[in-house]
This record gives structure tokens, C-alpha cells and sequence, in this order.
């Protein structure tokens, strides 16, 4: 299974605040990775300006208004060019480099700019809250159920980090669109020349006072599920080699009593990009995070790759 040697293509939502210089931190990081390792990402940002005057009209209020978003959309691209500047080299830089578009939607305008500049992902920053942590706001959730190319979301803060990813944690359970993002991980792991571990993560049930089945009961259970993961774990890992084989996947399983116990115990540290799949609703084939994913998400402490199902990445 061969992975192509063409420039990958990454879209910035962008506004001139922490959230849009955290998407342009990740997307630099990306293209330092790709640059590393001989190859490229060019970046674009795009500014969506509210369309909230819905019909035009001969008033000279109209005219304001369209001058208004003129000088707003012309300010924000620049100031996207400056801060593109400082962190990525004249190669990196899309052609423009930097635009903006009028939609009451963001969402409904990014997707219509990614399938114009044929974009491989739109990278997002984070709504408010707690620092290293990605929290959607009204676009990225609504551009996870609708989009129909990978999403790359950093976490707050991410414009901190200015090294190259080393290493790819790909979330695995098994399912078709686990297997997607599978082969997108390794695809992308590959194209960069890093490393590839694959991951399963469960929260253990909550216990009760006292366990029904006992303690020795719960431990049990526990390991039982350890055992199966890591078996599934290996098995993927395999598959992976044999379509890559410059790949040697590494394999780890997180458990705990709650979510936060789970994502830390895998140790997911500043190298990682974590890859989770995605399943796709209807036969628009749009992105829907199931519940375990959703929460995987919340929790995850670096930034996060989603693939829909059916959307081969890097390949």
C-alpha cells in the first residue's frame, strides 16, 4: 500500500485571537513535520465574516456595512500573514496565503473554502477552556457532524509548541471507522517518518458497594478486557507492518475509573498527534463522533486528528 508523495493541503480557521493562533500553531507544527521529513504542507487561513444583513438594499447604511466587512476581512487576513510569517517558511504558505469569506454560517463557509482550495483537513483551535484541552464551540461541533474531510483540533494553548510531531497515537477499537483512521495514521505516520502506536482506551464500570461479583470479580473483568485489547492491539499492528512495512506499531491500553484516569494512563505526551475515527451519518456521508470518541476528545491533553469513515488520509 503506497502513500503519496504530494503536497498535503491544510485550511485554518482563523480569527485574530488564541483560538485562531492555536489552529495556525498546529497547522506550523504539521508543515515543520512534513518539511523534516522532505516533504511539504501548505497552509492557508480563511476568516469568515457574519452575513447578518440578509438583503441588499439602495441605503447608504447598506454600503456601510459592506465597507465595514471589507476592512474587517481585509484586517484579519493581514494579520494572519504576519503571524503565518513568524512561524512558517515562504514555501509553506498556500496561494493566498491568507482570505476571508462572508457566510452566516463558519462552518457552511470552511467547508466551502476546503473543497475550493481542495484541502486535505481544516485545523480549528479551541472555545474557551481549560488549557491543553480541545473544547468545541458551535463551528467544530457543527463541522463534526457535517464535514467531509479530516479535522485537525488544537487543544488551548497549542501555539505554545513550535517542534515537529514525532509520534502518532492512533485511538483503534476495531470498528470500520477505527480501521480508516488506522491506515490514516499509518499513511501519515510514514509520509513523516515518525512513529505509529496504536491505542485502546476503557473507562472500568463503576463499582459498587459492595461489588456483586466481589472484588476478585471486578479485577478480573478488568483483566480480561486488558487482554483482549492488547490482543486486538497486536493484530492491528500486524496488518499495519504488512501494508507498511517500514512501520513497527507499538501498542498500549488505557484503563481507569473515569475518563481523565483512562486518557492519562496511555501517557499521550507533546510528541503525540492522536488519530480517532469518525462514523459518517446518512448518504451525505457526514462526520458523527460516537460517544466513546466524544469523550476521548474532551479529555485528550495534545492535539487531535479525526478521520471519517471513508476518508482515506495521506495515502
Amino acid at each position: 500500500m503506497g502513500v503519496s508523495t504530494a503536497s498535503m493541503s491544510a485550511l485554518v480557521g482563523w480569527l485574530p485571537d488564541d483560538s485562531g493562533h492555536d489552529a495556525l500553531g498546529l497547522a506550523a507544527r504539521m508543515a515543520t513535520t512534513a518539511r523534516a521529513a522532505g516533504g511539504a504542507m501548505t497552509v492557508r487561513t480563511c476568516t469568515v465574516l457574519p452575513r447578518t444583513w440578509p438583503f441588499p438594499s439602495m441605503a447608504h447604511v447598506d454600503a456601510e456595512y459592506r465597507r465595514w466587512l471589507e476592512e474587517r476581512g481585509t484586517d484579519a487576513a493581514a494579520r494572519a500573514d504576519a503571524a503565518m510569517a513568524d512561524l512558517l517558511t515562504p514555501a509553506d504558505l498556500g496561494s493566498p496565503s491568507a482570505f476571508f469569506a462572508e457566510n452566516a454560517a463558519e462552518s457552511a463557509a470552511l467547508t466551502a473554502a476546503a473543497a475550493t482550495h481542495h484541502a486535505d483537513l481544516v485545523v480549528l483551535g479551541s472555545s474557551d477552556g481549560p488549557d491543553d484541552r480541545f473544547t468545541p464551540g458551535s463551528t467544530s461541533e457543527t463541522l463534526l457532524h457535517s464535514s467531509a474531510v479530516p479535522l485537525a483540533l488544537a487543544p488551548r494553548g497549542a501555539r505554545r509548541r513550535t517542534d515537529a510531531v514525532s509520534r502518532i497515537s492512533c485511538a483503534y477499537t476495531g470498528t470500520p471507522e477505527a480501521k480508516d483512521a488506522l491506515y490514516s495514521a499509518a499513511a501519515l505516520a510514514v509520509r513523516w517518518n515518525i512513529a505509529l502506536r496504536l491505542v485502546a482506551f476503557a473507562p472500568r464500570r463503576s463499582t459498587t458497594y459492595p461489588p456483586f461479583g466481589g472484588y476478585d470479580a471486578e479485577d478480573l473483568v478488568t483483566s480480561q478486557w486488558r487482554e483482549q485489547a492488547t490482543e486486538m492491539l497486536h493484530s492491528a499492528a500486524s496488518d499495519v507492518t504488512s501494508a507498511y512495512p517500514a512501520l513497527s506499531p507499538t501498542c498500549a491500553v488505557g484503563s481507569g475509573g473515569d475518563w481523565q484516569h483512562v486518557v492519562d494512563s496511555v501517557e499521550l505526551g507533546p510528541e503525540d498527534l492522536l488519530v480517532l475515527g469518525s462514523s459518517r451519518l446518512g448518504p451525505l456521508a457526514r462526520v458523527f463522533l460516537g460517544s466513546t470518541a466524544s469523550k476521548i476528545l474532551r479529555h485528550s491533553p495534545v492535539p487531535i486528528l479525526v478521520v471519517p469513515r471513508g476518508s482515506r488520509f495521506a495515502r
